[in-house]
C-alpha cells in the first residue's frame, strides 16, 4: 500500500525525490601497530528525511509556502508518515531546513527542498531540591524529637559527683620543681656573660 507523505495534516505536493539517512555514531581509536582502528558504537543519530519537489504557478507556490513556513516557524514537532520510513521508529519530526528556489526552466517553475529530523522526546527534568523529602515530614519530625531527647541523657544519669579543680593537687609538685631549678638561673647567667 502506498502511503502519501504527510507532514502533520498537510500532504506534501509534487514530490520528485525523497530519501532517508540513518547514521551510527562511531568513535574511532587508532592503536599503534594495529591494522585498522578500534571502534566504539555510541548509538545512532536521529533519522533525517529529505524531500525534494517542484511546483508550477504562483498560486501553488504561495499555498505551499504559506503551509510550510507556518509549520517551520512554529518549530513544533509534527507527525510524519511516508513509505520510506516504514520499519523505523519515526513518529514525529522537526523541520530542520527549508530551501526554496525559482528558476527559468519552465514558466512559473518553483522547487523546494525540505529536511526533516526525527524528534526525540527529552527526558523529564530531575526533581528540584526543594521537593526532596517532601513526603517525609512526619518521619523527620519523629527523628528530630528522638534527637532532642538524646540531648537530655545527662539528666538520666542522676547525680554526677563534683570533680573540683584538677590543678590544686599538682601545685605542691610544681613548687618542688621550682626550688630544684632555682640554682640553674645563676649558672646560666654566668655562662651568658662568658659567651657575650
Amino acid at each position: 500500500m502506498i502511503i502519501r507523505p504527510m507532514l502533520g495534516d498537510y500532504e506534501m505536493p509534487r514530490i520528485e525525490r525523497i530519501h532517508a539517512v540513518e547514521r551510527r555514531r562511531l568513535s574511532r581509536f587508532s592503536v599503534p601497530g594495529l591494522a585498522g582502528e578500534l571502534q566504539q558504537d555510541l548509538g545512532h543519530d536521529s533519522l533525517a528525511v529529505e524531500i525534494v519537489g517542484s511546483l508550477q504557478g504562483d498560486d501553488a507556490r504561495d499555498g505551499f509556502l504559506s503551509e510550510i513556513r507556518q509549520r517551520y516557524q512554529a518549530g513544533d514537532p509534527l507527525a510524519f508518515v511516508a513509505d520510506i520510513t516504514s520499519a523505523t521508529q519515526l513518529d514525529q519530526v522537526l523541520i530542520e531546513a527549508l530551501e526554496v528556489s525559482e528558476h527559468n526552466e519552465w514558466a512559473g517553475a518553483f522547487q523546494y527542498r525540505l529536511v526533516l529530523r526525527q524528534y526525540v522526546e527529552p527526558p523529564e527534568p530531575p526533581t528540584p531540591i526543594d521537593e526532596l523529602g517532601a513526603g517525609l515530614d512526619a518521619d523527620l519530625d519523629l527523628l528530630a524529637a528522638l534527637g532532642l531527647d538524646g540531648l537530655e541523657l545527662p539528666d538520666l544519669l542522676g547525680v554526677v559527683p563534683d570533680l573540683g579543680d584538677p590543678v590544686a593537687p599538682v601545685l605542691p609538685a610544681l613548687d618542688a620543681v621550682k626550688s630544684a631549678t632555682a640554682p640553674l638561673k645563676d649558672l646560666l647567667a654566668g655562662l651568658k656573660s662568658t659567651l657575650a
